[in-house]
């Protein structure tokens, strides 16, 4: 409630006397200011006559309309907050009132409490109408962080910067690897130079080599003119190839060329061709483990990884999370954005999984800033966390048991709730979570079948067979297979 003294006015503009008393009782009992209004103009006038703080606004009124009228009370008011109303509510004129600058819309009628709620919610601070912070402290390749792993981080990117090595940046997908490598690039010896970063998994495997290395006129068919690749037009540079651990086996043989010796061979050339380029590369893939499968060069980890610097997740460093939600929030334009998320709030958020880590935060914080439209965030407003492989994730969920229970629910509900419809509820079960407790056995007994199916408690043919059945696990047990 506020304090009475503070003299806080707020404008009601509706034609509709019951309506215009309403509000007088239930704003006035709480110790606001309140006047009314029947028409636009007449509203106008009261709003140059008071400092208002919040402006109710019908959309239909006698002579202007309070679409129309909108913007011209957001000016009298030097940008108070505007609750539009109205009986007639649609898309149309829903997305004309929050497109013209309305913090909420009330569609009548209305319960008393939804609209003190929202009137509340309109009178904290407007921190989405402040200023914007500078461009450089809203610099979207801005790494934030203060944690003991973010420092970590920093400090390895500050050492290894200025050199020519090779960095392998890992970690989970949404960690801002590619943030790390564009600062690496950026406080380089080579930050005037062309940085070129690039996904070479985007590309098919028939073009791939062409790509990344070019290729001379008719070296295939519509191959009509040579072709500049990526490191020919990075000459100087910097190159990131992320998701690396994707990269086919014959461009590996390449790439390890071009770091060890400088030098590249176009697709149908024989000649060599030098080039001077740095090679940063970026994984979420565990590239020791597809070294052990065979499709990845062990000689190529060895040389990429002359550096290393690993990214933790968000859920190991959630200390962070309230300054990555005041950095988001400035590049949204929010200047007092400490005001926008409450310490209630940043603890329900800090108890979030977080597994697509600080992209996913990234994404809430923005959909949370559409839904909010300036006032203070509530859990509400923000989106559902992500699970992981169509099961709840585990840190959310509690037990084994009610992991399991509530993707079945959640497997039910996907159905319309009709079990008639789903005959194999215990077989998709299984394809959810018999592959992972098949690679850790084999993990755990370096590959040996014959003792990873002892651990497991089953036949050696019975592991074969769910290996078989789960193709992308056939080569999981590496070359040091064994049946015994």
């Amino acid at each position: 409630m506020p304090d009475p003294n503070t003299n806080s006015v707020i404008l009601v503009v509706d034609d509709e006397p019951s309506i215009c008393w309403g509000f007088e009782k239930l704003l006035g009992d709480q110790g606001y200011s309140v006047i009314t209004a029947s028409s636009a103009e007449e509203g106008l006038q009261k709003a140059k006559e008071h400092s208002v703080a919040l402006v109710l606004l019908d959309v239909r009124l006698p002579g202007e309309d309070g679409i129309q009228a909108l913007p011209k009370f957001r000016s009298a008011t030097e940008e108070a907050p505007v609750i539009v109303m109205t009986a007639f509510g649609d898309l149309e004129t829903a997305v004309a009132a929050i497109g013209g600058g309305a913090v909420d819309y009330l569609t009548k009628p209305f319960r008393l409490e939804d609209a003190a709620k929202s009137c509340a919610q309109a009178m904290q601070s407007p921190f989405g109408l402040a200023e914007a912070e500078s461009p450089e402290e809203t610099d979207a390749t801005l790494l934030v962080g203060q944690s003991p792993q973010m420092q970590k981080v920093f400090r390895q990117i500050a050492l290894v910067a200025d050199s020519d090595l090779s960095v392998l940046i890992t970690g989970e997908t949404g960690t801002g690897k590619e943030l790390v490598a564009a600062a690496i690039h950026r406080h380089s010896r080579r930050r005037n130079h062309d940085y070129i970063p690039v996904a070479p998994v985007t590309f098919s495997e028939a073009v791939l080599e062409s790509e990344l290395f070019g290729h001379v006129k008719g070296a295939f068919t519509g191959a009509a003119d040579d072709r500049q690749g990526l490191f020919s037009l990075a000459d100087l540079g910097t190159v990131l190839l992320d998701e690396i651990g994707d990269l086919p086996l014959t461009a590996q043989v390449k790439l390890l060329r071009v770091i060890e010796q400088g030098e590249f061979t176009a697709v149908g050339d024989v000649r060599p061709r030098k080039c001077n380029v740095r090679v940063i590369a970026a994984t979420n893939r565990d590239l020791s483990q597809r070294v052990s499968e065979g499709t990845f060069r062990e000689d190529l980890l060895y040389r990429l990884s002359a550096v290393s610097i690993h990214l933790p997740p968000l859920r190991e460093r959630v200390e962070d999370l309230p300054l990555l939600c005041r950095h988001f929030l400035r590049r949204l334009g929010h200047g007092a954005a400490a005001e926008a998320i409450s310490p209630e709030l940043i603890s329900h958020l800090q108890a979030r999984p977080w597994l697509g880590n600080v992209r996913e935060l990234r994404n809430a914080i923005e959909h949370a800033s559409v839904v909010a439209r300036g006032r203070a965030f509530t859990l509400d407003d923000f989106p559902e966390p992500q699970t992981r492989g169509g099961l709840p994730n585990r840190s959310t969920s509690g037990s084994l048991d009610q992991v399991v229970e509530d993707w079945a629910r959640e497997e039910l509900q996907r159905s319309d709730g009709d079990a008639k419809t789903i005959d194999d509820l215990h077989e998709r079960m299984l394809a959810a979570t018999e592959p992972a407790l098949l690679r850790i056995a084999l993990e755990q007994t370096d590959g040996n079948r014959a003792a990873a199916a002892q651990l497991l408690g089953i036949h050696r043919g019975t592991l074969r067979e769910r290996l078989k059945r789960y193709g992308s696990l056939e080569r999981e047990d590496g070359p040091n297979s064994s049946e015994g």
